[in-house]
């Protein structure tokens, strides 16, 4: 790489630097939803012209001043380009320096797992990403621009930077255009390392070269397989990225769930389905955990027949599928399916007595496995005509223990629906906390000819009756309390309460853990983030199996697919039939729909506060600041062309802008005026101070042995006793007259 010497080589340097800048930061800024495209653009463009002021500044003669300008300089554009990105200027002030750290720092843990382009809730984690950009504008520019002894070392180091932001950009992404942009980077990369340094009639040769070894190279990179990837990114652990893990028994209390919107798994599958990890099999008396050893759950009968998938296709739905998972942000030691996994492929794992399966070893980022999954999703016809035929397998899905019982805790076994009399636990809830669940459960049932009916109306009942609430308090009997107190509650209050109502009724149910369907990504599987971690029922249906149900009202954070929630409350509404409708209890509110919550605000929402951030100052603010940059970049130029001078030279150059000086302030002087009319007029204009200095000049120009031309410290006095004496209108004219550095050569 060429010393980089001469103003010309320096311009081209800078405008290398900024479309290179440009490129990577841009990039980066996509890793956002609606990105601040001009913001970043700005920011390039301080950077750029912090750049210009650093080359100009480290050519100072003071050290001191050199560093104390060149730091200004660098921290004007990481400021500025924080506060274009979206940083609340406030946060800057040292008061509130502990508050920022500690945001980034709660934002950037785990922020590898996000989904991009990241269009979550937590607005921090956005600005953790956007602040990235003008971060490394402002290291590049350092690095890239302070004159050193290894000013080439500096330069690889600005490359370095930008071009691994750039790449760890499309790293994440995965956009398409990917050779363009290619052939892009390379261009750019080859103009920084040479084209400065390259002499004026090389450059020509020089830019044929490269293009014609990146048209060279367009065909080699298409033919390389994108399936077989050169590095592994996805095994990455960027910024120390913790995966996230999750117990998945029910506690009740305030959700402690992790919820920024980070992406957990990568799923393609022909189907949505729900995924889960965990079944809670058994209710200890106040919540839902999975027993140990695990419950067997009953056979699938009939079901089981099924043919593999991609064989023989059959005109009827089986409800088998099969389902391709890539592990991201989740650490698991059980492998996450949908309804009953049938097979596992590409993990090593053994299924358990209640169909979860375990494996050898905790899931973690970079895996992926196949499962074959049975999951069906019976119409109500078909959910009416399974009976009521239970295999003796199902009668642990009819049991419970109650808290809070006479004498203490008590175990009950309800008999499967259709089975008992009117009423046969009765008896046993009198007297407990949970006597009036067991109530509603009853009359929410009266009337319903089969099993689905009942399911059907405790489903709508939940969601259209109880608010979806996170900070729920803790309670000693969470949910009776649910149902009667707090009236609202998330997924673990609803699935838990539904499960518990059937099996009081006999019905064989249980809770599932694990996630919601996600949201689909542009290649037609779903991306599933940590806000998906949900709760729902499965329920047991003779020769159908288990199928799923969700009380939660739509209001939940879980992505579910909106044509499905839609036909889903059809349904609900349909089953809720007149007679049960005459039997519900005071409690109900008919048909209420699910509630929808309002938007949050950004400081309900836990991101910065962006209300007092106006436009117009934060672009007039990026305008004064590139100003500065460039006005530093100027008066280092100057003084470096002051100090290559030799002493003729700058009396020469002072001389021309003494004169100069003169026209534009409107004293402009005759032709073959002396240097005694220039001092009249100076002392006219400024005063005795001003009139010294073109005294000095002619000192020097008459009495060359004796005489110093002026010093820098004279110019400066000359230009201060100007602007004392000039109205305010023309100190404009005075600055732009004798301007701070030194003066143009002749």
């Amino acid at each position: 790489m060429s010393a980089i010497v001469g103003p010309r080589s320096e311009r081209i340097e800078l405008a290398c630097f900024a479309a290179l800048a440009a490129l990577a930061s841009l990039q980066w800024a996509s890793l956002v939803a609606d990105p601040p495209t001009a913001r970043v653009a700005v920011a390039v463009l301080l950077a750029t012209a912090a750049g210009g002021a650093l080359a100009a500044i480290g050519r100072i003669g003071s050290r001191r001043a050199r560093w104390a300008l060149g730091a200004a300089a660098a921290a004007v554009a990481l400021l500025l380009g924080m506060v274009l990105v979206g940083l609340p200027a406030r946060m800057l002030l040292p008061d509130r320096w502990d508050d920022l750290a500690g945001e980034l720092g709660r934002s950037l843990d785990g922020i590898a797992a996000v989904p991009v382009p990241y269009d979550g809730a937590d607005a921090w984690t956005r600005l953790a990403l956007l602040l990235t950009a003008p971060l490394v504008l402002a290291i590049a520019a350092w690095a890239a621009f302070w004159p050193s002894r290894r000013r080439t070392a500096g330069r690889l180091c600005a490359l370095v930077l930008l071009v691994t932001l750039y790449l760890v950009a499309i790293a994440w992404e995965t956009p398409g255009g990917q050779l363009a942009e290619g052939a892009l980077l390379c261009v750019l990369v080859c103009a920084w390392l040479w084209l400065p340094g390259l002499r004026t009639g090389s450059r020509s040769a020089a830019v044929v070269a490269v293009g014609a070894a990146g048209l060279l190279a367009l065909p080699v990179a298409a033919a390389i397989d994108p399936g077989r990837a050169l590095i592994d990114y996805r095994r990455w652990n960027l910024l120390n990225a913790s995966a996230i893990g999750f117990e998945w028994d029910q506690s009740y209390g305030p959700l402690d769930w992790p919820q920024r919107g980070s992406r957990v798994l990568n799923i393609a599958s022909d189907a949505a389905h729900y995924w889960k990890a965990v079944n809670l099999d058994s209710f200890d008396g106040t919540s839902w955990v999975r027993s140990a050893p695990p419950v067997s759950e009953p056979a699938l009968g009939q079901p089981l027949a099924f043919h593999s998938k991609g064989t023989q296709p059959k005109p009827i739905p089986d409800f088998v599928d099969r389902v391709n998972f890539e592990v991201r942000g989740l650490s698991s030691p059980v492998a996450v399916g949908a309804g009953t996994v049938l097979a596992l492929d590409d993990v090593a794992a053994t299924p358990t007595r209640d169909g979860v399966w375990e494996t050898e070893d905790s899931l973690e980022r970079g895996d992926s496995y196949t499962a074959l999954v049975y999951d069906p999703k019976p119409s109500d016809a078909d959910m009416a005509r399974a009976g009521t035929a239970y295999p003796a397998e199902a009668s642990p899905y009819v049991s419970f223990s109650l808290a809070g019982a006479p004498g203490g805790p008590r175990a009950l076994q309800v008999p499967f629906w259709g089975r008992s009399g009117p009423a046969p636990i009765e008896g046993q809830v009198r007297g407990t906390p949970y006597e009036t669940m067991y109530a509603l459960a009853r009359s929410l049932a009266e009337g319903a000819a089969t099993p689905s009916a009942a399911v059907r109306r405790i489903e709508f009942h939940l969601r259209a009756n109880y608010e979806y609430e996170q900070d729920v308090p803790a309670r000693d009997h969470p949910l009776p309390d649910f149902l009667s107190v707090d009236r609202a509650g998330y997924c673990q209050q609803f699935s838990g309460t539904m499960a518990l109502m059937l099996r009081m009724l006999g019905i064989p149910s249980r809770v599932a853990s694990g996630f919601a369907t996600g949201v689909t990504n542009v290649r037609g599987g779903f991306q599933v983030e940590d806000t998906d971690a949900h709760n729902w029922v499965e329920v047991f249906f003779p020769e159908i199996g288990w199928v799923t149900f969700d009380p939660t009202p739509a209001a939940a954070p879980a992505a579910t697919p909106v044509d499905q929630e839609s036909i889903r409350v059809t349904q609900l509404r349909q089953a809720v039939d007149s007679v049960a409708a005459r039997n519900l209890p005071e409690t109900s509110g008919g048909d209420v729909p699910a509630p929808t919550p309002a938007a949050a605000s950004p400081a309900e929402a836990g991101g910065p506060d962006d209300s007092g951030v106006r436009p117009a100052p934060l672009v007039g603010g990026a305008v004064a600041g590139a100003a500065a940059l460039i006005a530093l970049a100027a008066y280092g130029y100057r003084r470096r062309r002051r100090s290559r001078l030799r002493p003729d030279e700058l009396v020469a150059a002072e001389l021309g802008e003494l004169e100069r000086a003169l026209e534009r302030l409107g004293e402009p002087l005759p032709p073959g005026a002396t240097l005694l009319r220039a001092e009249d007029r100076l002392e006219r204009l400024g005063g005795v101070r001003a009139r010294s200095y073109a005294a000095t000049l002619r000192e020097w120009r008459y009495r060359r042995p004796q005489g110093t031309p002026p010093r820098e410290s004279e110019r400066r006095a000359l230009r201060g006793a100007l602007l004392k004496a000039a109205r305010w209108r023309s100190a404009l004219r005075v600055l732009l007259a004798i301007p701070p550095g030194g003066p143009k050569p002749r």
